[in-house]
């Protein structure tokens, strides 16, 4: 559920800042915002998802330290709300630097994405690493 929805704020980021054109009676950035919202939605939820732990069966059910051992990998609580911040802040419209600023405008966005990218990354190869 993460990388559809990060597909979709990619795309709808990337409508929302290129397009000047109508697709029928309705605006490309319109539908470039919308998609990017839909897609903030989705990665969102994603986030939320990776923060859920599964716990496993312990070895007869006697060893607690088994018991803790046997989780999955768990996201931590802050690291899911930094990248929830990274989400919003890449589709708010308040920003440090205003878009209007163009090539800066767009960098500070570039940069959140980028880190939420790398993030969302770093925490899938973890909990895959670990369920092997």
């Amino acid at each position: 559920m993460v990388w559809p929805g990060v597909i979709a704020v990619l795309v709808g980021m990337v409508m929302s800042i290129t397009g000047n054109g109508r697709i029928g009676p309705i605006d490309v950035t319109t539908v470039g915002v919308a998609v990017m919202g839909l897609g903030a939605v989705v990665l969102v939820l994603g986030l939320l998802r990776l923060a859920r732990a599964r716990r496993w069966p312990a070895a007869g059910g006697r060893n607690p330290v088994a018991s803790y051992q046997d989780r999955a990998y768990r996201t931590g609580k802050g690291k899911i709300i930094a990248m929830i911040a990274a989400v919003v802040y890449i589709v708010s419209p308040i920003d440090f630097i205003p878009d209007f600023l163009l090539p800066i405008g767009i960098v500070d966005d570039a940069t959140a994405f980028g880190w939420l990218l790398f993030a969302i990354g770093q925490e899938i190869s973890r909990k895959r690493r670990k369920a092997l």
